[in-house]
């Protein structure tokens, strides 16, 4: 970080490029108030990762779980397409309804599918009542009616692939923890599923 009064080196904490914005916001902010560049750093480096807001589990070095289920908009979940998109192995997205969008919700839903479009994702899995709307545009996609049968179907994946990076994200009320909590419960219990 280049400042008037000198610069730092800081590797965040965090994923994400919009985070770089965020510490930056917050760096001039502590800036205008004549806070030491080095006691900057500290409070950067030191910054908690809010549980549920892309929180990597890594599950092991080759098999990466990202938590994003803390809420979900527009901006938030091209946000997270962006971190998933640099992530090791194979990618899949897997996503819940994007809630109170009000009358133009079927076109940002589409929105982000010709987002994911763009990416080197290598699959989405939707969930909910509106989000199939997403995988209807993305090219390698599949619609689950019931967060078993998507729990079940991603198990059998992040099973079969040696190198693989799983973003879970949805509205709040969508309750998308649910599949993080799935898949971090039967990491612990299947062996295999940790290799």
């Amino acid at each position: 970080m280049h400042t008037p009064c000198g610069k730092i080196n800081i590797l965040l904490p965090f994923l994400g490029h919009h985070n770089v914005s965020n510490a930056l916001a917050a760096s001039a902010l502590s800036f205008s108030l004549n806070i030491p560049l080095k006691i900057i750093k500290i409070g950067l480096l030191n910054t908690p990762i809010i549980s549920g807001r892309l929180e990597s589990i890594i599950l092991n070095p080759n098999k990466i779980l990202i938590d994003d289920t803390y809420n979900s908009n527009v901006s938030s979940m091209i946000s997270a397409i962006k971190v998933l998109d640099k992530m090791p192995g194979y990618k899949i997205l897997v996503i819940g309804d994007m809630s109170e969008l009000g009358k133009n919700s079927i076109l940002y839903h589409k929105m982000i599918g010709n987002t994911a479009n763009l990416s080197n994702i290598n699959k989405i899995f939707s969930i909910g009542t509106i989000s199939h709307e997403i995988t209807k545009i993305f090219n390698n996609s599949k619609h689950f009616f019931d967060k078993k049968t998507l729990n079940k179907h991603l198990k059998k994946i992040f099973l079969k692939k040696k190198k693989i990076t799983i973003l879970v994200k949805g509205s709040r009320n969508t309750k998308m923890e649910q599949v993080v909590q799935y898949l971090v419960k039967e990491s612990k219990k299947n062996v295999d599923f940790t290799k």
